[in-house]
């Protein structure tokens, strides 16, 4: 099947460069100023020769982030390196959570379907490019990990009540567990580093 599998690859290719996107091994990358894209094709580990399963992960990368943190933009990150990612199903709300393909699989159809549901997916990051899209899917998705991710930047850019709003929601959300200390410890000494009143979560 890693055949048919290659051949859908082939077939998608066109319909990702008449938007925008240039191909690395199972990766499609679409950059713009602030943004990279990510559409990736990810094939599962427990594949034979008759039967092959995939799934397709979407990420995008905000290079406008890590340039506020002084960092170094990546070129072409993974899309488990992504600020925000996603499946394609949880975005298109449509399609299948994964795709098989076997002898008997109708390819176009396959094919039909992936190209209706990435032209799904297109459309939703055209309408995330401007950096608040981002910050609001960030805030939105990445619970936890938004406080490696996002509560620097949204320091340095002076957007302190947007971190506060959504440290609080996340005390409700997580307070009660062991490990919230931490999380509570990194918070306020990020705030205490940029000078800012620490949050007492407990009022």
């Amino acid at each position: 099947m890693k055949e048919k599998f290659d051949e859908l690859i082939a077939l998608l290719k066109p319909l990702f460069k008449d938007n925008g996107f240039s191909k690395s091994a199972l990766n499609f990358y679409k950059n713009t100023s602030n943004f990279i894209y990510v559409v990736n094709f990810q094939k599962s580990s427990g594949n034979s020769s008759e039967h092959t399963r995939f799934y397709i992960n979407c990420g995008i990368y905000g290079s406008f982030i890590e340039a506020t943190l002084g960092k170094e933009a990546l070129s072409k990150p993974k899309e488990y390196e992504c600020h925000f990612r996603a499946r394609a199903h949880e975005i298109s709300k449509t399609a299948l959570a994964h795709y098989e393909i076997e002898p008997d699989s109708d390819m176009a159809k396959i094919y039909e379907n992936i190209a209706n549901e990435l032209n799904l997916i297109f459309k939703f990051f055209e309408q995330s490019s401007q950096e608040e899209n981002l910050i609001e899917l960030m805030l939105e998705q990445n619970g936890l990990t938004a406080i490696n991710q996002l509560y620097e930047y949204l320091l340095i850019k002076d957007k302190s009540e947007i971190l506060i709003s959504h440290a609080k929601m996340l005390y409700a959300k997580h307070g009660s567990e062991a490990r919230w200390e931490k999380f509570q410890n990194q918070i306020n000494e990020l705030l205490r580093k940029h000078k800012k009143d620490e949050i007492n979560f407990k009022e």
